[in-house]
């Protein structure tokens, strides 16, 4: 009885995300570790520019901080319609931590694929989690192109399953780096809470 319990407390599917549902779900935090940062990042009414090491280790940070110290804004509960996540951004902030800055800057967008975001979460430490984790994996700050893009996605933290995949582009938008690009951030979070939510859950729910 006990083993059956533990196989059905870990066959979370798509459907859980989208339906009522005993299964945790975790909000996982913003993994920056692949992001390409496309144009001038000093023209942002800001003294200085601000070199690689700066971004990520200032602002890496600053905007996963920033989801959790503001939750009514960056609304990830309603965005999932949700009564309860749970936070657990400590793998994603120590995965950014150590992001390579060799190519961090780009003349273009890298486009990842399902299968890259695929090779990324593969590369997760999930043990001991439990649930749905839901995350967003930066592509690319594009200051030439005035957008920002991120992939959403949900994982079975059980078996590392890639549930949901979606690649989504925002407007940033504000005063200063940091802001500017959480305003790409916020307006994502909006499309998904307002249209994206739907079409997903109209597309992976069937009766």
């Amino acid at each position: 009885m006990i083993l059956l319990c533990s196989i059905i407390g870990n066959s979370q599917t798509i459907k859980d995300l989208f339906l009522s549902s005993d299964v945790k779900v975790s909000w996982l935090g913003i993994d920056f570790s692949h992001v390409k940062l496309i144009g001038d990042f000093s023209e942002f009414g800001e003294a200085g520019s601000k070199n690689t090491a700066q971004i990520r280790d200032q602002y890496f940070t600053g905007w996963n901080n920033l989801v959790l110290a503001e939750p009514q804004k960056y609304d990830i509960k309603g965005m999932l319609r949700e009564g309860d996540i749970n936070n657990d951004i400590e793998m994603v902030m120590d995965i950014n931590a150590k992001t390579n800055l060799k190519d961090m800057e780009s003349y273009n967008t890298p486009k990842y694929s399902k299968d890259n975001i695929k090779e990324f979460v593969h590369e997760y430490d999930l043990k001991n989690k439990e649930g749905i984790g839901v995350l967003f994996i930066a592509e690319c700050l594009n200051k030439n192109a005035e957008e920002a893009i991120f992939h959403f996605v949900a994982i079975n933290m059980h078996t590392g399953e890639i549930l949901l995949q979606e690649r989504l582009s925002g407007k940033p938008k504000g005063f200063g780096l940091r802001n500017y690009w959480a305003g790409a951030l916020y307006s994502i979070i909006k499309d998904i809470k307002t249209k994206e939510y739907i079409k997903w859950k109209n597309e992976y729910v069937k009766n």
